[in-house]
């Protein structure tokens, strides 16, 4: 499945757009669409990481991969929790 910047672009080439667009065209059309953040599965809301980013439009696929990437990473780190997380989130309720 695809995940990261080429899940935005996908989004992209399946609503028929050529760059370049807008952050507030996609969200608008795709915002509670979920989009995978890695290979792990972790998934996250277009709505939710264009909040994470203070990025106004895309020129080009590889500008989108530049400026996402590094929003994709960041979230992909936050989501990782070690043993002792998952044992703390499962029965404290922790995280």
């Amino acid at each position: 499945m695809t995940h990261g910047p080429a899940a935005v672009h996908e989004l992209i080439e399946e609503s028929g757009w050529s760059y370049p667009v807008s952050v507030r065209r996609v969200e608008r059309e795709h915002a509670l669409s979920n989009i995978q953040v890695d290979k792990k599965g972790n998934s996250i809301m277009v709505a939710e990481l264009f909040a994470q980013t203070d990025v106004d439009r895309f020129e080009d696929r590889e500008d989108l991969e530049r400026k996402l990437e590094p929003v994709f990473e960041a979230e992909s780190e936050r989501r990782k929790v070690g043993i002792i997380g998952h044992l703390k989130k499962t029965f404290l309720g922790k995280r």
